[in-house]
């Protein structure tokens, strides 16, 4: 074999892994959620892990717990529950959680995420 087709050959396979290493790292990424899609169908949610990406557009607590903030992104609006210190109003943040509709008021039932983990990032001008 001459050094050429050693070389081709080299380079094909460095191609080849560096594609296999992109593509998995790729699909294995967690994509954030649209709020909208959630509210749309929370029974599609319900239960399930996912990320939300928003800005934190108001916060409550009620002596200690529990504590609520709402997330706002580009299609709609979701409260988040935390056992954590609350968010600053106007941060823009990242929310792994899980959607919960069991909070019942009346014939309503209130759509919320129970969060897990919270990105903060810096608050929006």
């Amino acid at each position: 074999m001459t050094m050429l087709k050693k070389i081709i050959i080299g380079l094909l396979i460095v191609i080849a892994i560096g594609a296999g290493v992109w593509a998995w790292y790729y699909f294995i990424q967690v994509r954030p959620t649209s709020i909208e899609k959630i509210v749309k169908n929370p029974s599609s949610y319900t239960g399930k892990e996912l990320v939300m990406e928003g800005e934190v557009t108001d916060r409550t607590s009620f002596f200690g717990t529990p504590k609520f903030y709402k997330l706002k992104d580009k299609s709609g609006e979701i409260i988040v529950t935390t056992r954590k210190s609350l968010p600053e109003v106007g941060f823009s943040a990242t929310v792994k959680g899980k959607i919960d509709d069991a909070f019942a008021l009346g014939n309503q039932k209130l759509l919320v995420c129970i969060e897990e983990s919270v990105e903060k990032k810096e608050k929006k001008k």
